[in-house]
């Protein structure tokens, strides 16, 4: 075995010089809001769906939580199958899944098949969640790189507003599956896009792709990021991030609509601010990491916030309602940008970014496996008052696990096979 040099040391091969990395960000960008699109088209239509399939509250969060559930066993895997595909592969794969899960679920004539399309559309958003990371980390030099991971953190807010604002729209106009059918389209749309723009030669020895050069780094190598405990307490933070997050823009629709009386229409679009204020956020937090490094003030400090803001909610009247979604949104802009970047930091090489990134993706999936079902599952068995409250210490351990993990950058000895 011999020992790698850092990879931004290597000569950029000659066609990399000619695409720009910031396109190759807008079209990763792009790829990427094709899973949150597809992810968060249930929230604002979930009172329909529940009408339509006769779902209680703690069913239907199912429809959420199956995003996950794939995500979840395909985390750590979807890190070794970026290593063997590369970037690219990977990439159009996750967009191939996520069109397919679209255009299944739209024809779907059962909760059954419907939740089965949204495991095929969990295993598309794991693999781009691990894949657009990596792209960022072999493209950007790490003093541009929070910048990028911030403008790349915009996947989330901008998928999950688009959809607070156009689905209630397209569902009372055209039925709830054309919804589904704007998702694939986009999603293929996009895959198109990739498919011509995101090329696989990247700054490698002798301009080798990308996949051939992965392919020899050792399992020892690779193992590096899963046993690396403070990646495991980010992802920790994250879960719980997720948990919160995820349970409230999932029922704060269904808690406007059936609780304090606002059509479906006005229900999402309050909704959509949390997506809004997280856009405006997450740029900013990129910045203040690139000029400050305070990864851990940023990763912490407002999950603490939101702790204690969330169950406001409970008791909230629709205008209060809409300035916590405000405030929610903002400080949740912060948390993403700043894991994302910690994890490609923490462990210290960026050949290591997708399996750190899988490692993070444990957490995220978790927390969007449990949040939905829990939150449902309270209100259907203790009420909205005790759900809301329910949220507050997730957030709290959540930011106590952020503040006990050393984010600090390591140097590990990577190597491949000889």
């Amino acid at each position: 075995m011999s020992q790698i040099p850092p990879i931004r040391d290597f000569p950029i091969h000659a066609a990399t010089l000619r695409r720009s990395p910031w396109l190759i960000l807008i079209v990763v960008l792009l790829g990427s809001i094709a899973a949150t699109l597809n992810q968060f088209k249930v929230p604002p239509v979930m009172p329909l769906l529940m009408e339509d399939f006769r779902q209680s509250a703690g069913q239907a969060g199912l429809l959420m939580s199956a995003f996950a559930v794939t995500g979840l066993f395909l985390a750590v895997p979807s890190g070794f199958i970026l290593q063997r595909l590369g970037y690219r592969a990977t990439g159009l794969t996750a967009l191939v899944f996520l069109a397919a899960g679209a255009g299944a679920g739209a024809f779907s004539r059962g909760i059954g098949s419907l939740l089965l399309s949204r495991f095929v559309e969990g295993a598309g958003l794991s693999l781009m969640a691990v894949t657009a990371p990596d792209i960022i980390a072999l493209w950007f030099a790490p003093e541009k790189r929070g910048r990028a991971i911030g403008i790349w953190s915009l996947w989330v807010p901008l998928g999950s507003a688009t959809m607070f604002i156009l689905a209630p729209l397209l569902a009372v106009h055209l039925g709830w599956r054309a919804v589904w059918q704007f998702g694939c389209c986009y999603t293929i749309v996009v895959g198109l896009l990739f498919y011509f723009l995101v090329k696989s030669h990247t700054g490698v020895p002798s301009g080798q792709d990308h996949s051939d050069f992965c392919k020899n780094l050792t399992i020892q190598s690779l193992s590096l990021a899963l046993r690396n405990s403070n990646l495991w307490l980010i992802s920790l933070l994250f879960c719980c991030f997720n948990f919160v997050v995820v349970a409230f823009i999932t029922w704060g629709p269904t808690f406007l609509h059936s609780v304090r009386h606002a059509s479906i229409i006005r229900a999402s679009h309050i909704m959509s601010l949390t997506g809004i204020l997280n856009m405006v956020a997450a740029p900013l937090s990129g910045w203040m990491l690139d000029k400050t490094g305070a990864r851990k003030i940023v990763c912490a400090l407002p999950l603490l916030v939101m702790a204690f803001l969330l169950p406001v909610n409970a008791t909230a009247s629709e205008n209060l309602f809409l300035a916590m979604a405000v405030a929610i949104g903002f400080l949740g802009g912060f948390v993403p940008t700043g894991v994302f970047s910690s994890a490609v930091e923490i462990v210290g090489d960026e050949r290591l970014a997708g399996m750190a990134m899988a490692v993070i993706q444990v957490g995220q999936n978790a927390g969007m496996l449990l949040g939905p079902l829990v939150f449902g599952w309270l209100v259907e068995s203790l009420g909205w008052q005790v759900a809301f409250w329910a949220l507050a210490p997730v957030g709290v351990l959540g930011a106590v696990s952020g503040l006990a993990a050393d984010f600090s950058r390591q140097h590990p000895v990577v190597s491949c096979q000889s």
